[in-house]
């Protein structure tokens, strides 16, 4: 498994992800700069929850387009094979690959940690389970871009399918709040009723993306603690998912 780890390392340093991902976070953190002068008030509070907001997106889709291209690359130069004649299951192959692009995340997280340090004022609190959701966040995504690069034949297509599935995992807050309000389109009518049954078999599927890394954590603290553990109870669940089904889809593959 150390192999592994290290090969997928060797590969990103390689194919100059972090060098991309921090020049990319370098220009965020100028555009929120640039954001966060134009409010009347609270300018550092608008811009580090800018920065925050942006550098999220920015590593989420850096890592989901590297480990999607880089599995199936895999397969198409028959690297897989080689590695599979060593003395290693399966199983421990996706888990090895799951916990190097992990790793790949928490490098990928230190720079913006130390911009926030360095130059905003964060709530320490804050900012510790911020980061922290974070990795479990990436980590959440990064289990489904791995599956969906072993399954599906195309990088593209996997590519799209894990930006699927994180935007509409950031968006079941807004829905399922939809769903609670008596003058919702998604509560009336018979087309409405449709969508709603709809939306609600998906949200017991679906993980909530938009309980993690939230912005207010790192400028008023975490003042209500209530949700903390979800969204650790549901990455160790839906994590621990994805990861089965990579290793039960992965085991019935004929090389």
């Amino acid at each position: 498994m150390k192999t592994i780890i290290r090969y997928t390392l060797i590969t990103a340093l390689r194919d100059w992800l972090f060098l991309g991902l921090i020049l990319i976070v370098g220009m965020a953190y100028g555009l929120s700069v640039f954001t966060g002068s134009t409010a009347l008030v609270e300018q550092s509070q608008m811009s580090i929850a800018y920065f925050a907001g942006s550098s999220r997106i920015v590593l989420l889709v850096g890592l989901i387009v590297f480990v999607c291209f880089h599995v199936r690359r895999l397969f198409d130069n028959r690297e897989i094979e080689s590695m599979l004649s060593k003395p290693i299951s399966r199983g421990s192959f996706v888990v090895a690959y799951w916990l190097g692009f992990v790793i790949l995340a928490l490098a990928a997280i230190i720079p913006v940690l130390i911009i926030m340090l360095a130059i905003y004022t964060p709530d320490p609190v804050g900012l510790a389970y911020w980061a922290s959701s974070l990795v479990l966040e990436i980590s959440l995504v990064l289990a489904f871009a791995l599956v969906a690069a072993l399954i599906l034949n195309s990088a593209v297509s996997a590519v799209m399918a894990s930006f699927a599935f994180y935007f509409v995992s950031r968006l079941m807050g807004f829905f399922s709040a939809a769903l609670e309000q008596p003058t919702s389109l998604l509560t009336n009518g018979n087309t409405g009723e449709f969508l709603g049954v709809i939306l609600k078999c998906i949200s017991a599927i679906i993980p909530r993306l938009d309980l993690y890394a939230k912005s207010n954590w790192l400028i008023y603290g975490v003042g209500d603690q209530s949700d903390l553990w979800v969204f650790q109870a549901q990455s160790l669940v839906f994590i621990a998912l994805l990861l089965s089904m990579a290793v039960f889809d992965f085991k019935r593959k004929q090389f």
